[in-house]
C-alpha cells in the first residue's frame, strides 16, 4: 500500500493478569488509515495495531552464561548448526549464543539501549566482556575465544551465578523499581549437570541462594536453558525464575524462549470487526481474526504489531465505517475460580463521512441565490426533483485548519469556477470531500444505466487542475442542510446533494445536533440505516473516476 493518511487513532490501556503475581499494563493503539493507491478516486481502508507492555524498561542488559566444563565435549544430541551431524554441547551453546545476539539485532532494538555480556564457566567463571548490538565483531570474537579454549574442568553453577552478579553490578546503577532502571535478563545455558552435585542440595540449595541474590539485587529474569536432547533440567529449574527451565532442541526453540515479547501475557488472537455498507448501500459486517502465530502478527521487542491490514474492498470508502479491534489474551492464571475468562483490550474507530457545503456557497431559493450561512430551518429552497422544499434542519460544524489539514477525510475539495463548463460553478466553491454532485451526461446513461444521472463524490472528480484537494490553514466550517427527502439542490449553479441523514453520519455530529436530527427522524433511533432513500444512485470513488474529466 502507498500514500497512507492517518485518519483516526484510538488507544486503550488495561491491566492484564491483575490477580496473578505478575500483573502487566498493556497498551493497545490502533490506527485506521485511508490509502490513496495512486489517486484520490481510489481510497481504500486499512488498519494497523501495536500492543506494548508499558512496564518494560527501555534499557536491557542481557548476560549469556555458557557452560565450558569438560562434559560439554559430549554430544548435545541435536544438530544445531545444520551440517548433518549432532553438535557437541559447547558448539551448540556457542551457536545458540550467536543466534541470540543476531536475534536481538533482527528484532529491531536500538543498539544503544541493549548490552549483551558473556560469562563462561567451568571450575570457575570468567567475564568475557560486555557488548552493544552495534559491536557484533567483538561479541563473535569472545565466543570464538571460548571455542578455541574448548571444554575442561567441572561445572560450577554457583560461581557462574556470582560472576553474573558482578557483571550486572558493572552495567547497572540504582535499584530495581527506580524510574528508568534497566531490565536484566540472564540466559543460563548448560547440559544441566552441576559438579559438584552438592550445589543442588539443601533447602535452599547454594544454586537457589545465588539465583535469589541475582533476582533481589538486580530484578533479574533468569532463564535456564538445557541445550540439546541429552540435557537435564533438574538443577536448571533451581535457578530459573521464569516459570521453569526449558530444554531446547533447535535454534528456533531457543529464539522463541528469549527473543519474544518481554511480557508474560499470552496473546490468543486479534479480532477486527468492520461494520459499514457495501457498494449497494446494504449493511455489511466483516470479521477478520488473526490467531497468535499468524505471520501478519509481528513480534516486537515489547509486544506485537499488525501493519496496514487491508479491509475488504466491498466496503465503500464513500460511506461510514466502524472498526473495532479486540486483542484477546489467555485467562488470568491467578483468577478464582480457575480458569477465568479470556482477557480483552478493545479500541474502536467511527469514520463518519462529512457531506456538506462551506460558507460562501449560494443556494437557489424562490427569492434568488442566497448564501447558505444565511439560511435557517423553515426557509424554502428550489430542488431539482420536488420543486420548492422547506429546510427541516440546518447545522454547522467548525474545526481548525491544521486539524482539517492533518485529517484527509476532513480536507475540503476546491472546485474552481467553470470546472464543469461555463458558469458551472458560477464561482469557486468548496465542499466536503464526500459531498456528491449530480452528473448527468451520456456516460451516466451508457456506462451506468442512469439517464437521470448519478451522484459522484467530490474527491472522485479531482483532476489536479480545476478540482483539487486543499489543506486549509484557517478554520473550516461545514454546513449541513436537511429536507424531508434526500434532495438535489442548486449550489453556485451546479446540482449537488443535500445532507442525507444516516445512523453513522448522525452519530458523528455534535450531541445537540444529533438529538435534533433523531427527533426529526426517529427511525434512526429504531435501527434504520438511513432516514430515507437516496435521490440517485451513488458511485464508489474508483468507479466514479471515469467521470473526473467532464469536458
Amino acid at each position: 500500500m502507498t500514500n497512507t493518511a492517518n485518519t483516526d487513532v484510538d488507544t486503550s490501556t488495561q491491566v492484564i493478569n491483575p490477580d496473578s503475581n505478575n500483573p502487566e499494563s498493556i497498551t493497545q493503539t490502533s490506527t485506521l488509515f485511508t490509502t490513496d493507491n495512486g489517486g484520490l478516486a481510489e481510497d481504500e481502508f486499512c488498519v494497523s495495531v501495536t500492543i506494548t507492555e508499558q512496564d518494560i524498561p527501555e534499557t536491557l542488559n542481557i548476560v549469556v552464561v555458557i557452560d565450558q566444563s569438560g562434559s560439554t565435549s559430549g554430544s548435545s544430541g541435536t544438530d544445531f548448526t545444520g551440517d548433518g551431524n549432532n553438535d557437541s554441547i559447547l558448539v551448540a551453546e556457542l551457536f545458540a549464543a550467536q543466534q541470540l545476539f543476531d536475534g536481538y539485532v533482527a528484532a529491531g532494538y536500538d543498539p544503544s539501549t541493549v548490552t549483551v555480556s558473556v560469562v563462561s564457566y567451568n571450575s570457575s567463571a570468567q567475564d568475557r566482556g560486555t557488548f552493544q548490538l552495534d559491536d557484533p565483531t567483538g561479541f563473535t570474537n569472545a565466543l570464538t575465544a571460548i571455542g578455541n579454549e574448548g571444554p575442561g574442568g567441572t561445572t560450577n553453577y554457583v560461581g557462574a551465578l556470582n560472576e553474573t552478579a558482578n557483571v550486572l553490578g558493572g552495567v547497572n546503577t540504582g535499584s530495581p523499581g527506580d524510574p528508568g532502571y534497566p531490565g536484566n535478563l540472564v540466559v543460563f545455558m548448560s547440559d544441566g549437570f552441576p559438579v559438584p552435585s552438592s550445589q543442588a542440595s539443601g533447602n535452599p540449595s547454594p544454586i537457589e541462594t545465588a539465583a535469589t541474590n541475582l533476582e533481589n539485587s538486580f530484578g533479574a529474569s533468569i532463564n535456564g536453558i538445557g541445550v540439546g536432547a541429552n540435557s537435564s533440567l533438574n538443577a536448571l529449574n533451581q535457578l530459573d525464575n521464569t516459570g521453569g527451565a526449558n530444554q531446547v532442541l533447535t535454534t528456533d526453540e531457543l529464539l522463541a524462549e528469549i527473543v519474544a515479547p518481554l511480557t508474560d501475557a499470552e496473546l490468543v488472537e486479534i479480532n477486527f470487526e468492520i461494520e459499514g455498507l457495501d457498494t449497494n448501500g446494504d449493511p455489511l459486517t466483516q470479521t477478520i481474526t488473526l490467531l497468535a502465530g499468524d505471520p501478519r502478527i509481528i513480534l516486537t521487542p515489547t509486544g506485537y504489531s499488525v501493519n496496514q491490514l487491508p479491509i475488504d474492498p466491498a466496503f465503500d470508502p464513500g460511506t461510514d465505517v466502524t472498526v473495532t479491534v479486540t486483542s484477546v489474551f489467555e485467562p488470568d492464571p491467578g483468577a478464582v475460580p480457575s480458569p477465568g475468562p479470556n482477557q480483552v483490550i478493545t479500541t474502536s474507530h467511527d469514520l463518519a463521512i462529512v457531506v456538506c457545503f462551506t460558507p460562501g456557497t449560494y443556494i437557489l431559493t424562490p427569492q434568488g441565490a442566497t448564501r447558505i450561512e444565511d439560511l435557517t430551518a423553515g426557509d424554502r429552497v428550489i430542488t431539482r426533483d420536488h420543486g420548492i422544499q422547506t429546510i427541516r434542519w440546518i447545522g454547522a460544524t467548525t474545526m481548525s485548519g491544521p486539524y482539517a489539514a492533518a485529517n484527509k477525510r476532513l480536507r475540503p475539495i476546491l472546485i474552481r469556477k467553470d470546472a464543469f463548463g461555463p458558469d458551472q460553478p458560477e464561482r469557486d466553491m468548496r465542499v466536503s470531500r464526500q459531498h456528491r454532485f449530480l452528473v448527468r451526461d451520456w456516460r451516466a446513461d451508457v456506462m451506468f444505466g442512469a439517464p437521470d444521472g448519478v451522484l459522484v463524490p467530490a474527491f472522485a472528480l479531482c483532476n489536479d487542475s480545476t478540482i483539487v484537494e486543499v489543506r486549509p490553514t484557517q478554520d473550516v466550517t461545514y454546513i449541513h442542510m436537511v429536507f424531508d427527502n434526500h434532495e438535489v439542490v442548486y449550489a453556485d449553479g451546479v446540482e449537488a446533494e443535500s445532507f442525507h441523514p444516516a445512523a453513522r453520519t448522525v452519530a458523528g455530529l455534535k450531541s445537540d445536533q444529533r438529538a435534533e436530527l433523531l427527533e426529526l427522524f426517529p427511525d434512526l433511533v429504531d435501527g434504520a440505516q438511513f432516514a430515507y432513500t437516496a435521490a440517485r444512485g451513488e458511485l464508489r470513488g474508483n468507479t466514479a473516476r471515469v467521470l473526473s474529466d467532464r469536458n
